[in-house]
């Protein structure tokens, strides 16, 4: 494992252009990113290999075979993981996400994520499925706070927050996969109105993160189930967002 992937990734992402994103996307989705040549995404993606290796620099690769060797090892370390675990296993899984997901998350990306909270006249905090108990938690923190929030989980409440909101507010995503189609539908009509959008996700929520005006990611290991992934990270993150909201406004008293 080498974490300096996990910054990178989590300190860039959002700074990569629609195409370079679609390229880091193909390579860390690939069975098999060690054994990727440029040609191949070219050709898949019918995108210039200058833009292939243009998302390399900006995840700060000296190239594309660097990218590659790393995307590799990411690739490795979540197929290890696919197993039936016992509790040390489960221990260790956590462990292990935990510290990935620390390394993705930068002091910069969290100031400049709250820097969005402070600024907002409203916060709407938007979550679906099993993703709606971080969104309640950071609500109610938030609410601790002070600060105006509220929380939407249901369609018809999540559709209404474009006839409400306004450039002055902020729309807070917690979502794990980017799941919800018609809730980013929603969310873009939002935006559309100038509500600024910053998300917490898992690096599979592309959907989410073009969305969004700044995004803090999380790491998400597989695990042998296709439903109820913990939502422990997305904790993790909010959590890291809460403690440093406590110390900025201390700091401005």
């Amino acid at each position: 494992m080498n974490n300096a992937f996990y910054k990178q990734l989590g300190d860039k992402y959002d700074k990569l252009t629609a195409n370079e994103q679609l390229v880091i996307d193909f390579i860390l989705k690939s069975n098999n990113p060690g054994k990727l040549k440029i040609k191949d995404i070219s050709e898949k993606l019918f995108l210039s290999s200058a833009t292939i290796v243009r998302a390399s620099k900006k995840l700060e690769f000296s190239s594309f075979s660097q990218l590659k060797f790393y995307a590799a090892q990411f690739k490795e370390d979540k197929d290890e993981e696919i197993q039936t675990e016992d509790y040390g296993k489960i221990s260790e899984r956590t462990q292990s996400d935990f510290n990935k997901t620390i390394d993705m998350l930068s002091e910069k990306k969290v100031r400049d994520f709250v820097s969005y909270i402070n600024s907002a006249r409203r916060i709407f905090c938007v979550g679906s499925g099993s993703s709606v108990s971080v969104v309640n938690d950071l609500n109610r923190k938030l609410k601790l706070l002070n600060y105006w929030s509220n929380d939407y989980e249901e369609l018809y409440s999540i559709r209404d927050i474009a006839d409400i909101s306004s450039d002055k507010d902020v729309i807070i995503i917690i979502s794990l996969g980017g799941g919800n189609n018609i809730v980013n539908q929603y969310i873009l009509a939002a935006k559309s109105k100038g509500t600024k959008v910053i998300s917490i996700t898992g690096t599979n929520a592309s959907s989410v993160m073009k969305l969004s005006d700044a995004n803090l990611l999380v790491y998400e290991s597989p695990v042998p189930r296709k439903r109820m992934r913990s939502r422990l990270m997305l904790n993790v993150a909010a959590d890291m967002v809460f403690e440093y909201i406590i110390n900025y406004v201390n700091e401005k008293k």
